[in-house]
């Protein structure tokens, strides 16, 4: 499936390239000192002249870089309007989330995507929220790093580091995790939700094998950096955007080198747009 997506959006950039030229598409990257766009292009490393060439020919369109000292004032122009695209962290988009949304970050280089975590209980628990589990016994499903490291990196996200629970074990997988935690030893569960789906998947739609559980909190690891645009781009550029990056990693090599903001990176992945902020207050 993922790569008859690749190679969609490979053949959806390749007729877009029969448009003619546009305007200038401008992107905010950061830099020691701000620069205005295009101005210092020179001193652009080979691999991100790359990634702008690259960028340029997919687009039909000049590609400037404009280069910011900090990701707030990037955010600021980019919901100005005065760039297309530009590479925020999550302070620099807060204030201006009204205005611009993430649509692309990075797969970790662990291999982690950012895919939500939740938290579940026994049907009869007190607990209504991660702040009600504070200091209680935690079980994850499994060792691998989408069942342990990716919970981990949501649950401290939230402020729920090690040291928020009382105790946390590790289960051999989602199923001695549930078994676990019906058996007391535990007072909530942390699965991926794909564990969790397979977990409360039943045979029938009659068959409903957590009706005895309840999840208490749901959320994705927030991401680090991520590629915005504003909220009101055609949505067919914003696609087209998304298309050239996730293929880039196979289709050009060396432009991706240029455009990752992470060493280890392996590829780039569409994200939602409040990827950069927290849904909600961490606990305390």
């Amino acid at each position: 499936m993922r790569a008859f997506l690749i190679a969609s959006v490979i053949l959806a950039g390749t007729a877009a390239e029969a448009q003619a030229p546009g305007t200038p598409f401008r992107i905010g990257l950061p830099g020691q000192e701000t620069q205005a766009c295009g101005a210092g292009a020179e001193a652009l490393a080979p691999a991100t002249l790359a990634y702008v060439d690259h960028l340029s020919a997919r687009l039909s369109a000049p590609v400037q870089v404009c280069l910011f000292a900090e990701s707030a004032d990037a955010a600021k122009a980019l919901a100005a309007g005065e760039v297309e695209m530009a590479l925020l962290d999550g302070a620099g988009f807060a204030p201006v989330a009204g205005e611009v949304r993430a649509i692309l970050g990075l797969l970790s280089d662990r291999g982690l995507n950012r895919i939500p975590v939740r938290v579940a209980v026994r049907s009869d628990s007190r607990a209504r929220s991660l702040q009600d589990l504070k200091g209680g016994r935690l079980v994850f499903g499994g060792r691998l790093p989408a069942h342990l490291d990716a919970p981990r990196d949501a649950l401290a996200d939230y402020g729920a580091a090690p040291a928020f629970f009382g105790q946390a074990t590790v289960a051999e997988d989602h199923e001695d995790a549930a078994a676990r935690l019906r058996r007391g030893e535990a007072d909530a569960m942390v699965l991926h939700i794909g564990a969790w789906q397979r977990l409360c998947r039943g045979d029938s739609p009659a068959d409903t094998p957590c009706d005895d559980l309840r999840a208490v909190w749901t959320e994705r690891p927030v991401a680090d950096r991520a590629l915005a645009v504003r909220r009101d781009m055609e949505t067919a550029t914003r696609h087209r955007l998304v298309g050239i990056h996730i293929a880039m990693h196979l289709e050009a090599p060396r432009a991706f080198a240029g455009a990752i903001w992470r060493a280890g990176a392996s590829e780039f992945e569409p994200t939602e747009a409040e990827a950069l902020i927290l849904r909600e207050e961490p606990v305390s």
